[in-house]
């Protein structure tokens, strides 16, 4: 079964801050690194199964609050390092 795209996207939260590194004159000046959060365990998108699946691959990728962080600086643009994390 595949996940409810559209409530999927409400479950995910986005932060944006300033990208360290080099990178021209805006450095430091413009929030471009972009990070995404989402809680499998709170998922309402997702089955048990799938929950239980994303748990155990992910497990050394998540926080604490077993929250899965997905983090790109690797653009020069909020927008393209917003696809590289939601792809």
């Amino acid at each position: 079964m595949k996940p409810d795209l559209h409530l999927l996207e409400t479950e995910i939260s986005f932060k944006t801050s300033r990208s360290g590194g080099a990178g021209g004159q805006h450095v430091n000046k413009v929030s471009t690194k972009v990070e995404l959060d989402f809680n499998i365990s709170e998922s309402k998108s997702l089955t048990d199964e799938q929950k239980e699946f994303l748990l155990e691959k992910l497990a050394l990728k998540l926080t604490n609050d077993g929250i899965l962080q997905i983090i790109s600086q690797s653009e020069r643009s909020q927008l393209g390092n917003k696809k590289i994390v939601i792809e």
